[in-house]
C-alpha cells in the first residue's frame, strides 16, 4: 500500500540529511513543508521542518495521537512508543 498525501498523524521516514532513516510522526503540514516530531530529539513544541520530497510516507497512521495533538496536548511519550513499535517491526521484518 502506497500513501499518496501526507496527513497529520502519519508516519514517515527521512530520506535525506543527517537524520536519514529516522522515523517521524507528521505533526502538521505547511504547504510542501512537513512538521515532524520523534518524541525524543524533536518534540512537539519544536518540530523539525522538512521538505515533502525528502521523506517517504509509510502506510501507518496514528489517529489517536493526531487527535490529541489537535487538542493541544503534549504526546511525546506516545510518539516515542509508536516509533519504537514500528522500528521493532521493521527489524523483525528485515530478519526474515
Amino acid at each position: 500500500m502506497k500513501v499518496q498525501e501526507p496527513e497529520a498523524g502519519g508516519i514517515c521516514e527521512s530520506l535525506a540529511g543527517r537524520d536519514k532513516g529516522r522515523l517521524y510522526l507528521i505533526a502538521g503540514i505547511e504547504g510542501d513543508v512537513l512538521l515532524l516530531c520523534d518524541g525524543k530529539y524533536r518534540l512537539l513544541k519544536d518540530p523539525k521542518r522538512k521538505n515533502r520530497k525528502h521523506v517517504r510516507l509509510l502506510p501507518a497512521f496514528r489517529k489517536d495521537i493526531a487527535e490529541r495533538i489537535a487538542q493541544g496536548k503534549d504526546e511525546n511519550r506516545q510518539i516515542r512508543a509508536a516509533r519504537a513499535a514500528l522500528e521493532k517491526g521493521r527489524r523483525e521484518g528485515a530478519g526474515r
